[in-house]
């Protein structure tokens, strides 16, 4: 006899993409002049790219006039918290460095070109939010090119294949020893450049045609 499954209603899916709908956007340059509004909390976090990078064209087009499109969706949580507060040091605050570091340290990338949101929830409903915002956008940095959000590999990985990400966008000093990844940037733009027409179709987004 097959197990009886428990769903999240749709209503409530519905209600969390209205809430997130809701939220401000910030520059991700403005980052530690917020950082006493958003220190001890945890929730979901989008960073929306507005930038040149060539593979991004439609994305930056999306983004042209609000945060449309997120290019990466991430979560960050405090272990054995059961509220929105937490730890001062951790949190969305301490997971949004570790992303500018990330983006600072590419060769490719401009952190004056990313705008952040966050989506603050009790820490309970943090993976469920994650992965429900995911799914509804589907996030390029998500869902065709990883590795945006992973750390330094531990002792004894070191041989691994470097992320896409880290090939796409080479900078970070734990990817340079790690073998080359066979992906390009011509080989993802047929890809990215559908999945992002997709998108600005589903989400209403502005669209440059000619991509």
């Amino acid at each position: 006899m097959p197990l009886e499954v428990f769903q999240a209603p749709a209503t409530l899916r519905d209600q969390l993409i209205e809430f997130q709908t809701r939220q401000q956007c910030y520059p991700l340059t403005e980052l530690e002049q917020l950082k006493e509004e958003l220190s001890g909390y945890v929730g979901v976090y989008l960073l929306y790219y507005r930038g040149e990078f060539p593979l991004y064209s439609g994305i930056r087009v999306a983004n042209q006039d609000n945060c449309c499109m997120p290019i990466y969706i991430g979560k960050a949580e405090n272990p054995g918290k059961r509220t929105g507060k937490g730890n001062v040091t951790g949190g969305l605050i301490g997971r949004l460095r570790e992303h500018r570091t990330s983006i600072r340290q590419a060769t490719n990338l401009d952190v004056a070109d990313f705008d952040f949101m966050v989506v603050v929830m009790a820490v309970d409903l943090v993976a469920w939010g994650e992965a429900v915002l995911i799914r509804h956008f589907q996030p390029v940095w998500c869902s065709i090119i990883s590795g945006f959000g992973i750390h330094a590999p531990g002792k004894g990985r070191g041989a691994q294949m470097r992320s896409m990400w880290d090939e796409i966008h080479p900078g970070r000093s734990f990817a340079e020893n790690l073998s080359s990844n066979p992906v390009t940037v011509d080989s993802l733009q047929p890809q990215v450049t559908q999945h992002v027409r997709n998108l600005a179709a589903r989400l209403g987004c502005p669209y440059n045609s000619a991509d």
